[in-house]
Formats: C-alpha cells, structure tokens, sequence
C-alpha cells in the first residue's frame, strides 16, 4: 500500500506541474500578441502619415499657385490674422484632404495647411502640415 500512496502524491504533482507551465505559457503568448498587436497599428499609422503629408504638400502646392501666379482675388485681398480659411477639406489625388488658413500682415503672407489621411469625420484623424511665409 505504500507504493500506491506514493504514485497518488506524484500524479498530483505532475497536474500541479503542467497547470503551472500552461499558465506560464499562456502569459508569455498573450504578451507576444500585445507587442505584435501594438506593431501592426503604428504600421498602419505610417501609411497615414505619409498620406496626410502627401495632401498636405499638394494643398501648399495649389494655394500658392492660387495666391502668387493666378493671383487669385478670393484669397486675403485685405490684411488680417487669418483672412482667408477653407474649413471645409479639399481632396486630393492621394486620397486625402486639405484645410487651409491665410494671413497677411504687412508685406508677409503666412500661409498655414494641414492634411488629413481620411476626411471622413467618424474615422480616426491623422493630420500633418505646413507652414509657410513669402
């Protein structure tokens, strides 16, 4: 009888063994996912942030076209903070949008433009911009 109460106490062991290296498995495999979750969205993040940059050096592009070769009559023909703001965004070829703000005080312009990755509002906003003073 001796040696089956030893076998008993060593088959408890090995279940007590094996939740432990489970559970210790479990825990490192859910914290390899967490990391790899987290990469995936600043990837996807990047491609955004090109887009946004992308729309916000061709809103630049445009609006000083606008302003210094067809110069434009809708763009601050007074000076003020802020004479000129397009709110409502532009789209452009790289799938993005654009906002726009114009100021003139004196002889400088300040040109301010801020591209968006998606124009939808409900979506996640991802913006970049320029600045630019002529």
């Amino acid at each position: 009888m001796a040696v089956k109460r030893k076998t008993k106490q060593k088959e408890g062991m090995t279940l007590l063994l094996v939740v432990v290296l489970l559970s210790a498995i479990l825990s490192i495999s859910i914290g390899i996912f967490n990391i790899i979750f987290g990469q995936l969205q600043i990837s996807g993040e990047i491609g955004d942030s090109f887009r946004a940059l992308s729309s916000a050096d061709e809103g630049i592009e445009k609006m000083l076209y606008r302003d210094r070769v067809e110069d434009d009559e809708d763009i601050c023909q007074i000076e003020g903070t802020d004479c000129y703001i397009d709110s409502s965004p532009e789209p452009t070829l790289s799938g993005g949008c654009y906002t726009t703000k114009i100021s003139k005080i004196g002889i400088d312009t300040f040109l301010r433009v801020a591209g968006q990755a998606r124009c939808n509002p409900s979506d996640r906003v991802i913006q970049r911009g320029f600045s630019v003073t002529y």
